[in-house]
């Protein structure tokens, strides 16, 4: 059977889908849009007490399906792990506000009167497992009170969950995602994080039937664990799962199956004739319980017949022939980070700029996407986004930057940001963040502290060292932030 659509129809199909699929975000995706890659079933597993994940990859999405149960029921289903179905989870600490957790202000003040985070977050866990006496109380202060002047009752609450739920044969899940949202201060968010580690330590030591999961930052769990007993640190570290959206062979190579195996997904099942026609042309799709549709194993996880499928969308090559690369290779090579991490958003924002670039540029090409919009999408902008989300600071410290050439040395780095006057700007930065009543990300280590702020760019993707000593940048930053590179990913200028 003929692989091959209309292109009029296989550009409306990757506008809609596409578009359909940035208007949602990790609290709003709908299940038929969810996507389970396989790289992220350890990230489930109830044993697995940390998940770590760089901004974009995930940690709110699986904190929130393993809270709604029409989406964990599907990740049971297509990960075969049939004890998710007799799993409830409560949100000790999210994304939501107004969901009964404490407030930025509350960490600040119950913090600055010395309440220690594991008991603070203990306070939380049985108040969301609905412990009637601290669900009684109307004030955090009085709860983490109340658990401090009843010394045994911690005790007793996990004694009787645990009973219950191996009566009921189910297992009670406690979760903590937005840890960046604990506090603008850097140190003051890794030591209430480290109060979440040693309860959770403390659930799996204690009992069988009550599990807590951390999802959090790389870099934010390195912090956290200096507030660990150490014997507890390689506890949580052998208990770590990664979202990642790529797997590495033995060479070190990464293949990137499933940011594609996603992008087809959403095709796949949205909701239009042209999808279904799409299904027709790459058959043996199914069908699901829940009326979602997989995708075929080819499609979903082989990269030649991926490629295949690329191919009708892009052709093979990024250029004339294969010495300009290949169209599905592209992408997923040019907006990695630093560390090698690439997330679904920028990936599929990629492909929509692509896509509308093409119908401007090239609107008589014979394929949706052409080659020169593809290799110009890297610009787009929407991996710098989610940084931002995270780190907002990062903003500050590379528009000092704007103009150079990479590779740069440090110390010119350094010098251009003394000139800018950034750790000033930073500081201001944090005093307004203190001073906000909402929720505010947190800030650097050590504004004043430039080197340092070197190295928590570098910690974070957003600058490599080369073996020459000089800092280098990856393009999915380096074209956003407006600095050349000879042989680079061209900025692209717009006139008005």
């Amino acid at each position: 059977m003929s692989h091959t659509l209309p292109v009029v129809e296989l550009r409306t199909l990757l506008h809609d889908a596409l578009s359909a699929a940035l208007a949602t975000d990790a609290l709003t995706l709908p299940a038929p849009l969810m996507y389970t890659p396989d790289v992220h079933r350890p990230a489930l597993y109830l044993e697995s007490t940390v998940v770590r994940g760089q901004p974009g990859e995930g940690k709110t999405f699986w904190a929130r399906a393993l809270t709604d149960r029409q989406l964990r029921t599907i990740a049971a289903r297509e990960y075969r792990m049939p004890r998710l179905e007799r799993t409830e989870a409560v949100t000790a600490f999210g994304t939501q506000l107004g969901t009964g957790q404490p407030t930025a202000g509350e960490l600040r003040a119950l913090t600055g009167w010395g309440v220690q985070p594991t008991v603070l977050w203990s306070a939380v866990a049985l108040t969301a497992l609905g412990v009637p006496d601290l669900a009684a109380l109307t004030t955090w202060t009085e709860r983490v009170d109340w658990l401090i002047r009843n010394q045994g009752a911690t005790d007793r609450s996990l004694a009787e969950f645990e009973a219950s739920a191996k009566a009921t044969d189910t297992v009670r899940l406690v979760l903590f995602d937005a840890l960046d949202q604990l506090h603008h201060d850097r140190a003051l968010a890794e030591h209430l994080a480290s109060g979440m580690l040693n309860l959770a330590v403390t659930l799996s030591r204690r009992t069988t039937r009550l599990r807590a999961k951390v999802f959090i930052r790389p870099d934010m769990l390195n912090g956290a664990l200096a507030g660990v007993p150490r014997p507890d640190r390689g506890f949580l570290t052998s208990r770590a799962a990664d979202l990642a959206w790529g797997r590495s062979d033995y060479l070190g190579r990464t293949a990137r199956t499933e940011l594609h195996g996603l992008f087809i997904h959403l095709l796949g099942n949205h909701d239009s004739a042209e999808a279904a026609a799409f299904r027709v042309a790459w058959p043996t799709w199914g069908r699901s319980q829940d009326c979602r549709y997989t995708a075929p194993s080819g499609l979903n996880g082989d990269p030649k017949t991926q490629e295949e499928f690329f191919t009708t969308l892009a052709g093979r090559f990024m250029g004339a022939n294969a010495r300009n690369g290949y169209t599905y290779n592209f992408l997923p090579n040019h907006l990695q980070d630093a560390l090698g991490v690439i997330t679904p958003r920028p990936f599929l924002t990629a492909l929509a700029t692509a896509l509308e670039d093409t119908g401007r540029n090239h609107p008589g090409h014979d394929r949706p996407l052409h080659h020169d919009d593809l290799r110009h999408s890297v610009g787009c902008g929407a991996r710098a986004t989610e940084l931002h989300q995270a780190l907002p600071w990062v903003r500050l410290a590379m528009e000092p930057l704007a103009g150079q050439q990479v590779p740069i040395w440090e110390e010119d780095v350094i010098d251009l940001w003394e000139r800018s006057g950034l750790a000033g700007q930073l500081q201001d930065s944090a005093r307004e963040a203190g001073n906000d009543i909402s929720r505010s990300r947190t800030g650097p280590r050590n504004t004043a502290s430039l080197p340092q702020l070197l190295e928590e760019l570098v910690d974070a993707g957003v600058m490599c060292r080369r073996t020459s000593g000089q800092l280098d940048m990856p393009d999915v930053y380096r074209v956003v932030y407006g600095l050349g590179r000879r042989g680079g990913v061209k900025r692209t200028v717009t006139t008005a």
